[in-house]
């Protein structure tokens, strides 16, 4: 399934306008209820789950795209080196299996063959998957071309070069997964101290100061405490989470995943073992 960045950032707008009109349509309802930090991490929810998974959905289209391009670039050059002329071995190519890429292969022809040149379907093929991959290889391929270098040599050097990034970009990800082990493992750890602290502190202290005790008086309520740290766990889930993504991913909506996971996991811990 094909999604491109400008979808994401489009699902994300209509997300956070949905997430937003819950809210405050809850407010007059639940505002002095207990109940209404759990809206919150509801309206938390949706607001980053849709764009989460349109961006698990990108990225894997996306990882398609960019594994497939070095080997279609080299039969391209195959092709070209044979003597065949390039709309040719395009046209050839487009009957290949390339997975994801085959479609947008077949509209580049299907746009050639209706007269456009090679430079313009290239660059509208570029716009269309809308990957900064995908069009720094196109820009090399075309500057290449406009200076009168081989094609053959130049889809060579190009399906060299998207092969380095590519093997570049699956260490950094394993390299950076302890890193983003460390956001969730740092959430966990948050909710096990405060859910602790509040259980053997906050509700004990409560307890003795509404059985007569003058000495001592909580600084928070349980209810009041509860809600403090539910609201900071909810905060750290966000931007945890979005830092996870640009560490793992190089992407702050790649982080949105992360973020919703972290959500979640808040409100159910606070949900089950905050009483």
């Amino acid at each position: 399934m094909k999604i491109i960045r400008k979808t994401i950032k489009r699902i994300a707008i209509l997300s956070v306008i949905a997430a937003l009109t819950l809210f405050f349509l809850a407010i007059p309802f639940y505002f002095s209820s207990p109940e209404f930090d759990y809206i919150i991490v509801i309206a938390f929810t949706v607001s980053v789950l849709p764009p989460g998974i349109a961006s698990i959905i990108h990225n894997r289209w996306k990882n398609k795209i960019e594994k497939a391009t070095p080997e279609f670039l080299r039969d391209l050059s195959t092709s070209f080196r044979t003597g065949m002329p390039l709309y040719t071995a395009l046209e050839h190519a487009a009957k290949r299996n390339y997975g994801a890429l085959t479609d947008e292969l077949k509209l580049m022809v299907s746009q050639m063959s209706w007269g456009m040149n090679f430079n313009d379907a290239l660059l509208e093929f570029s716009h269309r998957i809308d990957l900064p991959l995908i069009k720094k290889a196109t820009t090399l391929i075309l500057e290449a071309g406009r200076h009168g270098g081989d094609l053959s040599n130049i889809f060579d050097s190009t399906a060299k070069y998207i092969d380095n990034v590519n093997a570049w970009t699956n260490k950094r990800r394993m390299q950076t997964l302890p890193y983003v082990a460390i956001f969730y493992f740092s959430v966990v750890i948050f909710l096990f101290i405060i859910i602790l602290i509040s259980n053997m502190i906050f509700l004990p202290i409560s307890e003795m100061a509404g059985g007569g005790s003058a000495l001592i008086s909580p600084i928070l309520s349980p209810d009041a405490a509860k809600r403090v740290f539910l609201h900071t766990a909810l905060l750290e889930a966000l931007f945890g989470g979005i830092l996870a993504g640009k560490i793992h991913e190089d992407s702050f909506l790649g982080g949105l995943k992360h973020a919703t996971i972290l959500a979640i996991t808040s409100g159910a811990a606070f949900f089950i073992f905050y009483q």
